[in-house]
């Protein structure tokens, strides 16, 4: 056992120094290479090698397995297990090879080698629908993605209490809010999240510095701040003749999106909560809201006419771009591309204006999307359940894998190691993001927004920011609206 301990310890010391030194690099692109191109020790390789050091020992089982659990484990949903595939993809865009699953189940038969793991993947479309119907077969023990779906999953509260650790180890958490287990002023964990997108500002440095535009601290920049750059930076390049524009916000077909940052930017509660959502009272109209509004649709002016439409973007990641910043929902894949086209140097991320006020003065707006696991409430394994969910957040080959696969760990630590795949233009302000976010701030459900329990909420907001941005509607029109929907669906609700 002793000598299976020191083995494991120098195979995770090598990954763990091996990802140092190519953080090393800083902004030279040819010192931060994807770790197939760089022969850093990936996690099937570290998976093996940890397999074979207990086989050496033991024979056949691997030293400190766990034999407690035993049986089959079931796994149900989309997500990342269905992006990558059992044995592996490559991005036809990219040429990026990432492995599969398999991964995962060969790390986990080696620490669990009595319970048969099973994962079946399914496809984005529909797939509420099809995980509360795998979930009334009784025959799943885990969701994937499944906290958004709280009728059919377990609140973590009492698992979450026996281990806290694993709370303390990741930046967010499937939080959301349920009257019949505590009052709706609390959330309640129902998923652990296990891969995260933050929502992040994608800037062209060579724009800025043709318009004579400082690089912004984005830790410490306002909303002001973003507005006066996209105001500077829209108009004629004074370097190359051509029209830029100084903003392209989150696509106008998910316009909501850029409600959330933007409202807890100001820190605008909107939420009055009760003993049950409906006691809950809405204050959607009041000064911060129409702050908002009129934030956005200024920033509005200074996008391109295609916006709209959503071709702006056509020309994004590329050396003909014309947008000095534009908000990306998924960083990672907008940095797989950036490299690709061999413009790491051309760009950088940042994260979101700081908030104003409030709780969370002076963290960052970014809030963040995730993939997520849940306990599936007919499950009859649900201590099974919990025991996998821990290993996928917190073991440090899983955790290796998640990044050989180009995503982003929830795992604060792991997302820690960004600067062995990347710049530091890039991994600093994602890792900024990531461990600084409050853990019950997500895309899904905040007191700024919540699109799970208001009805029309979401498609209401989307629909007046675009009417404002045509100049159809303004933001007394688009307060009245969306209240109007609100106070309809509240009082179905009585």
């Amino acid at each position: 056992m002793k000598n299976y301990k020191k083995i494991l310890a120098m195979i995770l010391g090598t990954v763990m120094t091996v990802s140092m030194l190519a953080g090393c690099g800083g902004s030279d692109s040819s010192q931060t290479q994807a770790p197939a191109e760089t022969g850093k020790e990936t996690a099937s390789d570290a998976a093996e090698s940890t397999a074979q050091a207990g086989e050496a020992e033991n024979g056949t089982q691997s030293a400190g397995a766990n034999t407690e659990f035993s049986g089959t484990l079931k796994l149900y949903g989309p997500g990342l297990f269905t992006t990558v595939g059992e044995e592996g993809s490559t991005d036809i865009v990219t040429g990026i090879t990432k492995p599969g699953y398999n991964v995962v189940i060969d790390r986990w038969k080696e620490l669990y080698p009595n319970v048969d793991l099973q994962i079946e993947t399914i496809p984005w479309d529909n797939w509420k629908a099809a995980c509360q119907t795998a979930a009334l077969s009784g025959d799943v023990d885990i969701i994937l993605h499944g906290a958004s779906i709280v009728p059919i999953c377990e609140p973590l509260t009492t698992y979450l209490e026996k281990d806290p650790q694993v709370k303390d180890a990741v930046g967010m958490m499937a939080m959301r809010k349920n009257s019949d287990i505590a009052p709706l002023s609390e959330y309640v964990p129902y998923g652990l999240t296990v891969n995260v997108n933050p929502v992040m500002v994608v800037i062209d440095k060579e724009i800025l510095e043709h318009y004579g535009q400082e690089i912004p601290d984005y830790e410490n920049w306002t909303m002001q701040d973003i507005l006066d750059i996209a105001k500077a930076t829209t108009g004629t390049d004074p370097v190359t003749g051509k029209e830029t524009y100084g903003m392209s916000m989150i696509a106008a077909a998910s316009a909501n999106k850029n409600y959330i940052w933007a409202s807890r930017a100001v820190n605008n509660d909107i939420y009055e909560w009760g003993d049950s959502l409906k006691n809950t009272k809405v204050n959607f109209v009041n000064d911060k809201t129409k702050e908002v509004f009129n934030y956005l649709t200024e920033l509005s002016s200074y996008a391109s006419p295609d916006y709209i439409e959503g071709l702006d973007m056509a020309n994004a990641y590329t050396q003909d771009n014309n947008l000095a910043m534009f908000i990306i929902e998924d960083v990672y894949s907008a940095y797989n591309t950036i490299k690709a086209a061999g413009l790491e140097d051309k760009y950088m991320l940042a994260a979101l204006p700081k908030i104003e006020d409030g709780e969370f003065k002076g963290i960052t707006s970014s809030h963040m999307g995730d993939w997520n696991m849940a306990i599936c409430n007919t499950s009859t394994q649900k201590d099974l359940a919990w025991e996998f969910m821990k290993f996928m957040v917190t073991d440090e080959e899983v955790q290796q894998w998640i990044l050989d696969t180009y995503c982003i760990p929830a795992n604060k630590e792991a997302s820690g190691k960004l600067g062995g795949y990347m710049p530091a233009d890039y991994a600093d302000p994602i890792s900024y993001v990531v461990s600084t976010s409050p853990l019950e701030f997500s895309a899904s459900a905040n007191n700024c927004y919540d699109s799970s329990n208001f009805g029309t909420f979401a498609n209401d907001l989307t629909t007046v920011l675009n009417e404002m941005f045509q100049g159809n509607m303004d933001a007394d029109a688009a307060m009245d609206y969306v209240k109007k929907n609100l106070d309809d669906y509240m009082g179905t609700l009585n």
